[in-house]
């Protein structure tokens, strides 16, 4: 398997797919995060189509065949690993996963339209957010909002009920951070930011009114507080492509 593995990282070099289809067996898979491909033609489609002839490959100390690309100094793009099964001296299957994902340059913090909409139609499409904050006891505290809802390019707002205990807890600690999932799309943002007592009747109003029927109706009275978040950072990506993040984003305020 040894002397397999030294074909396989000589073969990213080259456009060879004859090469390829000599060490690959006719029902061999290829896997990654976004897909599993069945079939040497499909298997050696997706390797050439690959930016490995761009990584410097090693193999790593690992039980098994495991295969590190990593960009050459100096050079942009991602590690990528490799994992190698063998059948009877052909390649039964690859595995592909990122070694890290790094964040992409950080922009100024402002939300674009499009990320905006996947905020406030969240609920509606089946995807709450988490919020996550620190209780007066210094307790992390974790619940999910379906009231969540963009004020602008760079701040949230949201309806706590009056039993929460969300917004005492603010009051003594401003810092939370809140996680959207999209599991279909494989789409995650992460957020963090500080919140605060919207104090204003306009501000509770437009929170109160611009959120889902569902959630207006656990408070008729309006018995809860309007929270407003300022966000500070925004990462994530749209889901995930064989070469990588879908649209990454890394918003920072101050950037």
């Amino acid at each position: 398997m040894s002397d397999l593995a030294t074909k396989v990282m000589a073969l990213f070099g080259t456009p060879d797919a004859a090469g390829w289809s000599a060490l690959i067996a006719p029902d061999a898979t290829y896997e990654n995060l976004a897909e599993t491909l069945s079939g040497r033609d499909a298997v050696v489609e997706r390797l050439l189509s690959m930016p490995f002839a761009s990584l410097l490959w090693e193999r790593v100390d690992h039980p098994g065949v495991v295969l590190r690309g990593t960009p050459l100094a100096g050079a942009g793009g991602r590690t990528f690993v490799l994992t190698v099964a063998e059948r009877g001296g052909l390649i039964s299957g690859f595995g592909q996963q990122f070694y890290g994902v790094p964040k992409p340059p950080a922009t100024p913090m402002v939300m674009d339209a499009a990320f905006r909409e996947k905020i406030d139609t969240a609920l509606t499409n089946k995807h709450p957010i988490y919020i996550t904050y620190v209780d007066p006891a210094g307790r992390p505290q974790m619940s999910m909002r379906g009231s969540i809802l963009t004020l602008g390019p760079d701040s949230l707002g949201l309806w706590a009920r009056a039993t929460s205990g969300m917004a005492t807890a603010v009051e003594t600690n401003p810092n939370v951070a809140l996680i959207y999932r999209d599991e279909g799309a494989r789409s995650t943002y992460v957020m963090a930011g500080r919140a605060r007592v919207a104090t204003d009747e306009a501000t509770r109003t437009k929170i109160f009114e611009a959120m889902p029927v569902p959630e207006q109706r656990h408070d008729f009275a309006r018995l809860g507080t309007a929270l407003v978040i300022d966000l500070d950072q925004v990462t994530g990506n749209a889901g995930f492509a064989p070469t990588g993040p879908i649209d990454p984003i890394n918003l920072v305020r101050g950037a």
